[in-house]
């Protein structure tokens, strides 16, 4: 009997979490595995860091709670003002409004891991691959142009509507798988950088080379983006570059899934990809890790971890037209 109750038991946990697991839509079970992996390194740092890294765990927590419980409840619901268009919405794109406090507590919580940041070692990688400090440099071998400054801070900024455009286009098509794929690949690139950011401590020129003496202004345009920026920027979180891992898998995406866009999104892509670096916003190094991160995610991680979560939603190709599933 009691060898029963001890099969038994670890059984009906086994369909516990099956059930749940069910319940989860491919971003939930995103949400869900970056904030258990937040967790798990932060329990670490308690010991030493106490209450910083105990108030941390606690939202990434709540945020977790919210992605297991809350959101699956939602899709159960039958409530109509849950069953509006715009709520559904919401629901199933949720994890994009989540982006800015991850990115925003991964510099903090870097501190807990390395008091100081690595900002001397990632510029001593760019000369020793390079040759020169191309952060500092690449602005003025280019000429200190106001034409081409103007247009490297409009490439930047583009990096928050080019992250947005892909998903929104799939899932206002009701192309739900292809939507869940991308949406899962993005958000996958996206959390591992802020991971890495997490326990990699890096400033990024502007914040940490006195040299660099702040943004780059040559006309109205680099002028909006050093007023918006010095407001959502934070002086970290820059290693390995988001701004290109998330602007680099969206373009490939995009290539599969909707090739005009493709088209329109390159030019910006790709300056935004040199911006972040002659903006003084990244290192050379943390722009290669970004590259690096969305290549694997896209090519390699990403398809094989979705295959194996969720063989019965693989993506189509060329467009399909079906409604957004309610998980079983």
């Amino acid at each position: 009997m009691h060898t029963t109750a001890i099969t038994v038991i670890p059984d009906a946990m086994r369909n516990i979490f099956r059930q749940l697991f069910r319940r989860l839509t491919p971003v939930d079970l995103l949400v869900v595995f970056h904030c258990s992996v937040m967790i798990l390194l932060l329990s670490f740092r308690v010991r030493k860091e106490g209450s910083a890294a105990i108030e941390f765990i606690l939202r990434y927590a709540a945020v977790m709670s919210a992605a297991l419980f809350v959101m699956p409840a939602l899709d159960r619901s039958q409530y109509p003002a849950v069953r509006l268009p715009a709520v559904q919405f919401l629901r199933h794109i949720y994890p994009v409004f989540l982006m800015a406090p991850f990115y925003q507590w991964s510099y903090p919580i870097s501190g807990m891991f390395f008091p100081a940041p690595f900002d001397e070692v990632l510029a001593r990688a760019d000369v020793m691959i390079f040759g020169f400090n191309v952060s500092r440099d690449l602005v003025h071998r280019c000429g200190d142009r106001v034409w081409l400054t103007e247009w490297m801070n409009l490439s930047y900024l583009s990096y928050y509507l080019i992250t947005l455009y892909l998903p929104l286009y799939l899932y206002a098509s009701k192309r739900t798988r292809e939507f869940f794929y991308a949406a899962f690949i993005i958000g996958s690139v996206m959390f591992t950088c802020f991971i890495l950011e997490s326990v990699f401590p890096a400033r990024g020129p502007i914040h940490y080379d006195p040299a660099v003496k702040g943004y780059l202004v040559a006309g109205p345009v680099s002028e909006f983006a050093r007023v918006f920026l010095s407001r959502v920027d934070i002086p970290g979180a820059a290693m390995p570059s988001s701004h290109i891992a998330g602007t680099v898998t969206i373009l490939l995406l995009a290539r599969r899934f909707a090739r005009p866009a493709f088209w329109i999104t390159l030019p910006f892509a790709s300056s935004l990809c040199v911006a972040t670096v002659y903006g003084r916003y990244h290192y050379a190094v943390d722009g290669i890790a970004g590259l690096l991160v969305a290549l694997a995610y896209v090519y390699w991680i990403g398809p094989w971890l979705y295959e194996r979560l969720f063989p019965e939603m693989q993506p189509d190709t060329y467009e399909t037209v079906t409604e957004i599933p309610t998980p079983a």
